[in-house]
């Protein structure tokens, strides 16, 4: 039995719905920066750092944001569109974590953005590449401040880290696929 698309289903409404999230994402992002800023948590290279990071995935959610509503008629443009917005989150986590002091870093949270983008469009597959993708940008980040900043921390705690997060984000990937496994469509 064939499964007929609806627009509530395809790729590239769930897409716009993604974009239109993300839009408060990086709201919400650049508002703790201001607020950050406003306190003088931030140093005047930090603010400017992650200004930069928002400025640039705020242009490329809304290139794709308006790609999506281009009615492109092959569903695999879509697919690729995704796929570059869960990359470029992907990159964004990581420079976050890198600039945030490593394995110190809270922002290991911004890997859940690419994960929960991967899982709405129902592909496991997809899914299992952001969450190894995911482990290998924190990994990359983590090891990278470590020898950079070398003497802030233990090579023991490092790769503890390493280890944790990268199984993490495979645990969160397999509650998200049993989530969209069991939910009625």
């Amino acid at each position: 039995m064939v499964k007929k698309q609806t627009p509530q289903n395809t790729t590239s409404h769930l897409l716009l719905r993604i974009t239109r999230v993300h839009f408060l994402y990086i709201l919400i992002y650049m508002l703790s920066i201001v607020i950050f800023d406003a306190w003088n948590l931030l140093s005047s290279e930090a603010v400017t750092q992650r200004w930069t990071l928002a400025v640039v995935l705020l242009i490329v959610n809304t290139i794709i944001w308006y790609l999506c509503k281009v009615k492109f008629k092959n569903q695999v443009v879509y697919k690729i569109l995704l796929v570059t917005l869960i990359v470029f989150d992907i990159i964004f986590a990581a420079i976050n974590v890198y600039l945030q002091r490593g394995m110190a870093s809270k922002s290991v949270m911004l890997f859940v953005m690419p994960l929960l983008s991967a899982a709405i469009v129902r592909s496991r597959s997809l899914l299992l590449a952001t969450a190894s993708f995911s482990a290998a940008a924190y990994s990359l980040a983590t090891v990278r401040y470590f020898y950079d900043n070398y003497g802030q921390g233990l090579r023991v705690e490092l790769y503890g880290e390493i280890f944790f997060y990268s199984v993490l984000f495979f645990v969160v990937a397999g509650m998200l696929q049993i989530s969209f496994r069991s939910a009625p469509d």
